[in-house]
């Protein structure tokens, strides 16, 4: 898909759109509460949007994705190298990063823990792993189906993956209560994501939606009904 996609809504591929805006706002904020060091890895960077908010917060950013054409659009929208692999099976050397970012992606692959654990590999200790998923197996449907996820998650599975993988979770939020979980479980789980058939009207819903989307804010925690999780995991801080 080309780089100028605007979705209005949507999980995985959404590579713009207000829900992805929000997401990835609410990540970045817990990722820097978190006082991480400036060399980041972006597994799953997609087209780059999350990169592009840590390059411009100073961060030193390689991108990587399983999508060539998504690698070739990251290496023409976001200044840090960006290139083709697989987050169970990571091209770099022990402790190369001090963080890692992983926004919607371990969702996809089936052996989940080894994605961790190769993140853990990779970093250096004390580093950081940042995660987004999401959450309510039950609510599995047409839209994971779609996207190519494996699963969605409960608090207690999340926790034991990245408890599998060495890591120590530091931060486990809820966020997507009430406004986002409400549209996928009401509107984008019976593909009906189209609001608009134009142009000005499609504009003119992005707004509104990005405007309803400002509800969630006020509800990040809220374990019930949330759409998904973020998630903060550590390496340990030994030699």
């Amino acid at each position: 898909m080309g780089a100028d996609v605007e979705h209005t809504w949507g999980t995985a591929p959404e590579f713009v759109g207000p829900r992805h805006e929000l997401r990835e706002t609410l990540l970045l904020d817990l990722f820097l509460k978190a006082d991480p060091g400036r060399q980041v890895l972006n597994v799953g960077a997609g087209q780059g949007s999350f990169t592009r908010l840590l390059e411009g917060r100073g961060f030193e950013v390689v991108s990587s994705d399983v999508s060539r054409a998504a690698v070739d659009v990251l290496r023409d929208s976001v200044r840090g190298e960006a290139l083709h692999a697989d987050m169970t099976d990571l091209p770099f050397a022990d402790r190369r990063f001090d963080a890692v970012v992983a926004g919607e992606v371990i969702e996809h692959i089936e052996d989940d823990r080894k994605a961790l654990s190769e993140a853990a590999r990779v970093l250096r200790p004390g580093g950081v792993v940042a995660l987004s998923v999401p959450a309510h197996p039950e609510w599995f449907g047409a839209s994971d189906r779609w996207a190519g996820h494996a699963r969605r998650y409960t608090r207690a599975r999340l926790q034991q993956a990245v408890g599998d993988a060495g890591l120590t979770l530091e931060c486990l939020r809820p966020w997507g209560f009430p406004v986002s979980a409400t549209y996928h479980r009401a509107v984008y789980d019976r593909r009906a994501a189209a609001l608009a058939t134009d142009g000005r009207e499609r504009r003119n819903a992005l707004r509104i939606l990005r405007i309803a989307l400002q509800v969630d804010r006020l509800f990040v925690g809220v374990e019930r009904g949330c759409l998904g999780y973020l998630a903060l995991a550590r390496t340990s801080a030994g030699p």
